[in-house]
This record gives C-alpha cells, sequence and structure tokens, in this order.
C-alpha cells in the first residue's frame, strides 16, 4: 500500500509540474497586463500610464517568447526587462512570475527616481510624482543613465528611451507628455547632479490616489524592510517588516519627491513613511474593509456604510466596476426600501398597484425573494435578471418611489444633460425625477450618460443617497 501510495503521489506532482509547464508561458492579453500594471502602480503610488508606457517599449507587453520561455534581452529580463545582475529579486520570480516582474519594474523606477529626488541625478521642478513632466530624469535612468539618452547629445539615439515612452503614451493612451526645456542640458556631457530643471508651463496629472487620517494602512511591496522617520524624509528611527499594521495620524507632506504620511503603530512606534510602502485596508470610521478590491475606490467608504445597513452582502470582492446586474440590483433596491421601512417603522412604501403574474423561473434563485418583491411593489414591468442594466434604466425602476413636485416643473433637464434626445418622454422624466431627489447626477460635464451600464459602485451610491433621502 505505501508503494501505491508513493506511486499516485508522484503521478499528482508529475501533473501539476506538467500543468505549471503548459500554462506558465502563455502571454495574458494586453488588457490582463494593463490591468495588472494598473493595480500595481496604484498600490505604488506612480502615475499607471508610465509604468505602461515603459512595459510597451521594453517588451510590448510580452514576458514570455513564443516557445514559452521567458522574454530575456541580454541581462534583462521579461515583461520589464529587469536587469539583476546585482540580485536584488527573485530570479525565478521575474522569469515566470508576471506580477512579481511588474512589481520589480515599479520598484525599479522607484530606485530611479530617488536618484532624482535625492540629487544623484538631475530633477525636474518641486518633484511632485503627481506631474507626469517631473518623471524625464526617472524614465532615462530606467534604460541607463547613459550620454545615448541625452536628446541635445551628439551621440544621442535617433530616439531617447524617454521620447519613445512618451510617444507610445500619446499615440496608444492619447495622453500628451510635455517635454522639459533641452536648453538646460548640456550636449558633451551627461547632466550633473545638482541640474534642476524647470516643470514645463503646460504639465499633465498622473492618478496618485492620496490617503486620509484615520486610514487603516500596511506596509507593502517586494522589499524586505521598510523604515519610518523622524519626519518627511528625516532620519530612520523604525524598522517595519511587510504587512506591518498601522494608522494614519498625519499627511500627505511632499517632500524630496514623496508623498510622506505619519503612521501610528503602537505607543513605541510612529513616524513617516513614503506613500509608496503603504497599502490601504480600512479606516476608523468603518473598520477594516472586507472587500479585497475597494481600498483604492472612491466609492469605498460608502459601500461600507451600505455593507452595514445590510443592501450589500459580504464577499471576498465587491467588483465596484463592474456593471450592475438587473438582479443585483433589484437586491439593493429591495433591501434599501425593507431597511427604511424598518428603520421608519412604517408599511411598505406605496407604489403603483401591483402588474399581472410573471413567470420567475428564469431568475437566479439567491435573487428570487428580492426580485418577486420589487415586481410587486409594481416598480418593474419587466424582468431581464441577468441584463447588464444601463443608467436610464435604473432611474426607471426608482422613479415611483421618489417625490415628484411642482417645485421642479420648471427645471429643464435638457439644459442640465446635453446627451437625453433619443430618450423618450418617460426615460427623460425617470431621470429629471432621480435627478432633483439628489439619487443621481451625471458622470461628465452636462453628460447623464443614459446608455452606459450602471456599475456596483454608482448602485451602492444610489441606494445611500434613497437611504439618505428617506430615513428619518
Amino acid at each position: 500500500m505505501k508503494t501505491i501510495a508513493r506511486k499516485i503521489i508522484m503521478i499528482i506532482i508529475l501533473l501539476l509540474i506538467f500543468n505549471t509547464t503548459v500554462y506558465a508561458g502563455v502571454n495574458p492579453p494586453r488588457d490582463k497586463i494593463e490591468a495588472i500594471i494598473d493595480e500595481v502602480a496604484v498600490k505604488r503610488g506612480i502615475p499607471a500610464i508610465l509604468l505602461k508606457g515603459i512595459a510597451r517599449v521594453e517588451s510590448v507587453y510580452k514576458h514570455f517568447n513564443s516557445d514559452g520561455s521567458p522574454k530575456i534581452c541580454g541581462t534583462s529580463i521579461g515583461l520589464m526587462q529587469i536587469n539583476n545582475v546585482y540580485g536584488g529579486y527573485d530570479n525565478y520570480k521575474l522569469k515566470y512570475d508576471i506580477l512579481y516582474n511588474i512589481e520589480a519594474g515599479a520598484d525599479v523606477l522607484l530606485n530611479k527616481w530617488s536618484m532624482s529626488s535625492y540629487n544623484q541625478v538631475s530633477s525636474v521642478g518641486n518633484m511632485d510624482p503627481n506631474i507626469l513632466e517631473n518623471w524625464y530624469f526617472a524614465l532615462w535612468a530606467y534604460n541607463g543613465w547613459s550620454q545615448s539618452n541625452n536628446p541635445v547629445s551628439p551621440y544621442a539615439k535617433k530616439y531617447t528611451y524617454q521620447q519613445l515612452v512618451y510617444d507610445v503614451i500619446e499615440k496608444e493612451y492619447g495622453k500628451k507628455i510635455n517635454n522639459i526645456d533641452f536648453s538646460y542640458l548640456p550636449r558633451e556631457s551627461k547632466p550633473s547632479r545638482s541640474l534642476i530643471v524647470p516643470t514645463p508651463n503646460n504639465r499633465s496629472s498622473g492618478n496618485i490616489i492620496f490617503y486620509e487620517e484615520g486610514d487603516y494602512v500596511r506596509t507593502d511591496g517586494i522589499r524586505r524592510a521598510y523604515y519610518l522617520r523622524d519626519a518627511p524624509a528625516g532620519n530612520y528611527v523604525h524598522q517595519l517588516s511587510v504587512n506591518q499594521l498601522g494608522t494614519i495620524t498625519e499627511g500627505p507632506v511632499l517632500k524630496n519627491g514623496y508623498y510622506w504620511y505619519k503612521v501610528y503603530i503602537d505607543e513605541t512606534k510612529e513616524g513617516w513613511i513614503e506613500r509608496n510602502w503603504l497599502l490601504r485596508t480600512g479606516d476608523t470610521q468603518y473598520g477594516r474593509y472586507i472587500y479585497e478590491d475597494i481600498s483604492f475606490h472612491w466609492a469605498r467608504k460608502i459601500i461600507m456604510d451600505m455593507y452595514g445597513r445590510g443592501i450589500v452582502s459580504k464577499a471576498a470582492l465587491y467588483n465596484p466596476n463592474n456593471p450592475v446586474t438587473f438582479e443585483e440590483f433589484c437586491i439593493f433596491l429591495s433591501r434599501t426600501l425593507n431597511y427604511i421601512e424598518n428603520v421608519n417603522k412604517q408599511s411598505k412604501i406605496q407604489t403603483r398597484n401591483t402588474i399581472l403574474y410573471y413567470d420567475f423561473t428564469n431568475v437566479h434563485f439567491w435573487a428570487l425573494d428580492f426580485v418577486k418583491d420589487i415586481y410587486e411593489r409594481g416598480l418593474m414591468e419587466a424582468i431581464h435578471p441577468l441584463e447588464d442594466l444601463n443608467r436610464k434604466k435604473a432611474t426607471l425602476l426608482i422613479e415611483d418611489i421618489l417625490i415628484s413636485s411642482d417645485k421642479y416643473a420648471d427645471i429643464d433637464i435638457n439644459v442640465i444633460f446635453s446627451d437625453l434626445e433619443t430618450l423618450t418622454e418617460e426615460e427623460i422624466s425617470a431621470v429629471k425625477t432621480a435627478y432633483v431627489n439628489g439619487i443621481v447626477s451625471g458622470k461628465h460635464i452636462k453628460a447623464f450618460c443614459p446608455d452606459e451600464y450602471l456599475t456596483r459602485a454608482e448602485a451602492a451610491v444610489m441606494m445611500s443617497n434613497i437611504v439618505n433621502k428617506y430615513v428619518r
């Protein structure tokens, strides 16, 4: 029996190895790669578009060759072409773990940025990392701090590395990054470390997400140690390990090219640390976030508030940017209305009369009671449970629970939103009713975007607005 067991174990191990070999060398689609880069950039406090531009120039978003082997050019490895000759990273992970390779690329770029911020190479303006033009020398250094990337040098490449990144960003992402004033650069040598070039007057902003006082954070990244300082860019006072929990008490403060936050660890440890190595996990108002994917989302507090009221359910992920389906919206709305009725100790909110019997066999079992509740309230005439709900249909579903008032009769909703011309009179009325009741707003200036899908985050905001309107 022991021999048979050993053979079975060996077969399982061989199968696992085989499966790893089969799938390890496959390049994900570009949009998947970009999504991973976005995730890493947001965590590391780097404008995501810069990291995407680097990946595009370095590897054309390819981590593996056609034969499944890692993409290696000389000593540079993988998607972000990490040069690991000094052994700062795990060589195996650089070759076979795409997420790790991207994290390493972000780490390399931050190291190059640090060279500018601490005057090891030239710098731009006040070194605010949320200004894309300020990264010029860091991009140059990512490819090697060489004379060939000096655009005014007689030894310059036809296209400098940083210009290639700029061109990719403009052509493929529609974002213009303006060059620094090249007259500051020497022709016959590399720029001196003391050189500070002004930020161009025309500048582009990044997408760095900032934290707030009271946010719960933990140290995060591929580095093994992190440090608290006695002041922004000050002296080291405490060493921290990865996943060290703390609470932000001050910040952000821009100093030496970084946004700094003061973090309270415990009664013996408190100090300042760069935003780049902190991952938000919750806040003092709502506690630790139960969803893993809302830490950086603009609606995170509203989502947690709706969770606390029992309107959204506990799960590993909330998927805030996914379209909300018809039946998901019915679940949110049913729970919201029942919550209001329970808090206000009232009978069901009055709507129009219940309509004729409907066959609910196409509704998921976990949504059935909620869809029936919305149906029996007379809030819908047709049921499409798996359909992604657009913004105009969402307003139709809630119109009958909202208050119509002569106070808003003279408001022309077509003046407020210029993109309602294709809607029916009924749809325009629903949008107006939801708007004047403070339940919905536009997505862009003068644009309601009626045909765009309503996201799960936007659905949570609508439920929150309904609660705030009717809970006494």
